[in-house]
């Protein structure tokens, strides 16, 4: 049994409280909070026995073998590498960090330590996506490449209004890219590996936060788009398409559901059924790892997060952004939109 405490009480947070619960093999002893009274509400209302207000004490409890780090972006280095040097396993919410050498330090830092870390990034575990890469080496040569992940943000009249709230806060490591974006950029490595070029055409609100942006990742074979924002529903999902067929899913990137394909002019069947909990299958692969020491995949996916940060790195140094030209937002050169229907050919 992996016991584990978490770290975070935010919405996501749930999401991964229930991820615990239904994966065998797996307890949540502990929540921390930095609040007394938000750590004791949120540990009572999922059911954990524990709370507590001191991560460091935490670390020390020889009762946990896992630690899930669901904080803002900002701590997500500094809590997993604790984690890591006190002997625990990490799981880290995406991204695990906006620089391949932060990203360096983790794995230095597991390996050390004789223990893993592991970023969570639901796409790459979703099982139409499985279906889907498993079908990429059918469909030749990759002629075009289209990810979209791009929603009104809950969080957006608020900093409207001139709050600050976390996912709009530069400090705190936010934004579209490194928050929606990230998705489809992870989508993007695992397909075609590290891109040769990244520009980055960001839409930056008045703290300097990307708001919206364009990715384009270049490769010696292929070009792929990346269109994000947090500022407005442009639609999400993606298209793949080769000399020889396509894959599309329509919906939410980090659910990857709605899949089509077709393979040579006839339908390829890739939808098939995923759990309402997204994390599940994440959670499944990634304590199996540590139960079974498969440290082949800790290097896979070290690698993989390595990649994902050194393009938000990239991407970031230098921003290219528009001036305040009353175009509105997102700004009209973002807005090319993409169907991922199967109707598309």
């Amino acid at each position: 049994m992996l016991r584990v405490g978490t770290v975070g009480t935010s919405s996501i947070m749930r999401t991964i409280q229930e991820a615990i619960r239904l994966t065998d093999g797996m307890e949540c002893r502990v929540v921390y909070s930095r609040t007394e009274e938000q750590g004791r509400a949120f540990a009572a209302e999922m059911g954990v026995p524990e709370h507590c207000t001191d991560y460091a004490a935490m670390l020390e409890r020889s009762d946990l073998d896992l630690i899930d780090i669901a904080s803002p972006n900002r701590f997500h280095v500094e809590q997993a590498l604790a984690a890591l040097e006190h002997g625990k396993h990490v799981i880290v919410e995406k991204p695990a960090a906006v620089t391949r050498g932060d990203v360096q330090r983790l794995i230095d830092a597991a390996r050390a330590n004789g223990v893993y870390f592991f970023e969570a990034i639901t796409t790459l575990f979703m099982p139409q996506y499985e279906a889907c890469r498993l079908l990429l080496p059918k469909l030749g040569r990759i002629e075009q490449a289209h990810i979209t992940y791009a929603q009104y943000s809950s969080r957006y009249d608020a900093y409207l209004r001139g709050e600050n709230p976390n996912i709009f806060n530069p400090a705190m490591q936010a934004g579209a890219l490194n928050d929606m974006g990230v998705y489809c950029v992870h989508m993007a490595v695992d397909l075609f590996g590290a891109p040769q070029d990244v520009r980055y055409l960001a839409e930056l609100g008045p703290n300097g936060i990307d708001l919206a942006g364009r990715l384009t990742l270049t490769y010696p074979f292929l070009t792929c788009e990346i269109l994000t924002a947090k500022n407005a529903d442009l639609g999400s999902g993606c298209r793949i398409t080769g000399e020889n067929g396509w894959f599309a899913e329509d919906g939410p990137i980090n659910a990857f559901g709605g899949c089509t394909a077709e393979l040579n002019g006839e339908p390829v069947d890739v939808a098939l059924p995923q759990a309402e909990n997204r994390m599940v299958y994440e959670f499944a692969r990634f304590r199996d790892a540590i139960v079974q020491h498969d440290t082949a995949f800790f290097d896979r996916m070290a690698e993989q997060s390595a990649r994902v940060a050194a393009v938000l790195e990239q991407s970031h140094s230098p921003v290219y952004y528009f001036p305040d030209d009353n175009a509105g937002f997102p700004h009209p050169a973002l807005l090319t939109k993409h169907s991922y229907s199967s109707s598309q050919k």
